[in-house]
């Protein structure tokens, strides 16, 4: 799965619960808010850096 592939799922993901949030706004903001938000996503998604999670031996050294 490349990135941007990687990105749309989360973003995918997170759909549900953007909707559901944004029936508390008005609705001339909602696509405005909507686009704002996953911009927001992708932006935090390109500058965190993932690593992959230790293993349980790992941890307990």
């Amino acid at each position: 799965m490349t990135k941007n592939e990687e990105i749309i799922s989360i973003i995918n993901d997170f759909q549900p619960k953007i909707k559901k949030s944004l029936r508390e706004t008005s609705f001339q903001d909602r696509e405005d808010l909507e686009q704002e938000i996953n911009t927001k996503i992708i932006e935090k998604l390109n500058t965190v850096k993932f690593r992959e999670s230790p293993s349980f031996w790992s941890f307990l050294k």
